[in-house]
């Protein structure tokens, strides 16, 4: 499976910030522990085996990637990374993940690979977190009634969508 992981930090995400920091990159830190996120936090995605992480570009079905440089347990990354903030979701225990443009990620078909955005949060749109101590594996699936869910890395596309589960494997 093309797994993800957790990065977290605090970001430029204001305009006024990116535009003072534009020239510089960012880190962000490995998220070990699923417990120690929070609403109001900051993440990056990252397929957990490749030097990208979901992208700012909002396609008709899915995310695009950017690439990022690992250190570690730390990322570094430029503008074209995608920071979302952590909000509850619509079931206890769940996260939305708004994207900069203030847009919400969520799983969008039982029947595609699709990953969209909407201005409200929904069932769609409610992410449960889960990550392997063992491995530093994110598993990020939505919790509503849609079906392809889990976000994934789809290397050999170049982007990041939603999966049926066991889904997108190479």
């Amino acid at each position: 499976c093309l797994t993800l992981s957790l990065f977290t930090g605090v970001f430029a995400t204001t305009e006024e910030e990116q535009i003072a920091t534009a020239a510089l990159e960012q880190t962000a830190t490995l998220v070990t522990n699923v417990a120690a996120l929070k609403a109001g936090d900051q993440i990056v995605i990252a397929a957990l085996d490749s030097d990208v992480a979901l992208g700012t570009t909002q396609n008709t079905n899915n995310r695009s990637q950017a690439a990022v440089t690992k250190n570690g347990n730390s990322l570094s990354f430029g503008a074209e990374v995608q920071v979302l903030t952590l909000e509850a979701g619509n079931t206890d225990g769940t996260f939305a993940l708004k994207a900069g443009d203030g847009q919400y990620l969520y799983a969008a078909s039982s029947s595609a690979n699709n990953l969209k955005t909407t201005d409200t949060i929904n069932d769609n749109g409610s992410w449960s977190i889960s990550i392997d101590a063992a491995t530093g594996a994110a598993t990020v699936t939505a919790t509503g009634s849609n079906t392809r869910n889990t976000l994934r890395h789809n290397a050999t596309s170049s982007l990041f969508s939603c999966y049926a589960a066991g889904g997108q494997k190479d």
